[in-house]
């Protein structure tokens, strides 16, 4: 038998024949046999290969351990986490990538993450999300849902330990992103165009942008205020430090959309409140006007400064966005601008833009496009 290291490179070259777009991304990516990964793994700069793992593999599920590996690296696995539990994340993107080389008739490594609902087309989010609410077996378990472990959380791989790992920077996501529009553009010349390459590139050149930071510079371009000490920003008493805080008399009120046929918890809620909660502190808006709504507003509840902020939402079902919009244009009041926490599923048509800036913070997986405003992805 050859070396692993001359079956691991046939295998690339099989790469290069049944799946040429991947395989060009992937001469940018070191490969190399290690022990330092329990089976395979890789943080989109290399590409680890355990011996003790893949020499029992045969040929085609050494192709098959080729091919998920690179899929994480083309799908941006490692740079797309944004917070989420690590172990959770590499399990949902083994889903997926497993469902796609299973629908293209590809053998796998035994052992990997077999979800029967998951899809090709489908979103890492989405999967995700979905494993949220309803979470993977413990090692030991099939990954099919009906399999008996012994208590440890299922991570993904092929033996329940997960194969991916963070990307070291930035400034590799960049590299990357000019490799896979170059391989694209040179696979759609050769006539090799796909639905995979098209929903890959959707992600590629998008900016990594925090919904807090655009709430912070939409709220500070509504004012002309200026810093001042006559009222210490609160965020930072607690370290012992006097810091000024934006003087924001002619601010007006933060309205605040919260679309309650959407999937966040309580858990989504605290942390949603936390963010926005620190933002107040800091701009002193006059007020925090929060409206929740599913076909119609179905509470309204208002902080006034130094309120502390809690979203409690009520409602459920169909989805309006207009009935928001109409509340906050008959109150009367003045407001700096509006943050819409929905999943945008629904007649966006139908929303008539307000003279206040908005903002869609987006907790969806279609990410439609905004009829107005900016959208911004949220991640729970």
């Amino acid at each position: 038998m050859s070396n692993l290291s001359d079956r691991i490179d046939v295998a690339y070259s099989k790469l290069g024949l049944r799946e040429s777009f991947i395989a060009a991304v992937m001469t940018r990516v070191k490969r190399e046999v290690s022990d330092k990964v329990s089976t395979a793994g890789t943080n989109g700069t290399w590409v680890r290969f355990n011996p003790a793992f893949c020499d029992p593999l045969n040929d085609e599920e050494l192709f098959g351990l080729v091919l998920h590996e690179a899929c994480h690296v083309v799908m941006m696995h490692m740079w797309r986490r944004e917070g989420r539990d690590p172990s959770l994340w590499n399990y949902a993107n083994d889903a997926l990538i497993n469902a796609y080389i299973r629908s293209r008739g590809w053998q796998l490594p035994k052992g990997g993450v077999d979800l029967r609902w998951v899809r090709e087309n489908m979103s890492s989010e989405e999967v995700y999300a979905k494993l949220k609410e309803n979470p993977p077996p413990p090692n030991g378990g099939s990954g099919s849902g009906d399999g008996k472990g012994d208590g440890t959380p299922n991570a993904g791989g092929f033996d329940g330990k997960g194969d991916l790992e963070d990307a070291q920077d930035e400034a590799t996501r960049v590299d990357m992103e000019a490799t896979i529009v170059a391989a694209a553009k040179m696979a759609k010349e050769c006539g090799q165009g796909s639905s995979m390459i098209d929903r890959i590139l959707d992600n590629v050149g998008q900016p990594n942008v925090r919904w807090q930071d655009v709430t912070r510079s939409m709220m500070t371009e509504s004012s002309a205020a200026d810093y001042t000490y006559l009222r210490p920003s609160r965020r930072f008493i607690g370290s012992g430090l006097y810091m000024p805080s934006l003087r924001t008399d002619s601010l007006g009120g933060l309205a605040i959309g919260f679309d309650t046929s959407g999937s966040m918890g309580p858990k989504e809620c605290n942390q949603i409140a936390a963010e926005i909660q620190a933002i107040v502190d800091d701009l002193q808006p006059s007020f925090v006007e929060v409206a929740y709504c599913d076909s119609s507003v179905t509470r309204v509840e208002r902080f006034e400064r130094d309120d502390k902020l809690e979203l409690r939402p009520k409602g459920g079902g169909g989805t309006r966005f207009q009935p928001v919009f109409e509340h906050f244009e008959n109150t009367g009041e003045r407001y700096c601008g509006m943050i819409f926490f929905t999943d945008m599923e629904g007649d966006l048509a139908e929303c008539e833009e307000p003279a206040y800036p908005v903002i869609w913070a987006d907790i969806g997986h279609s990410h439609p496009s905004e009829p107005f405003g900016t959208r911004v992805t949220v991640a729970l």
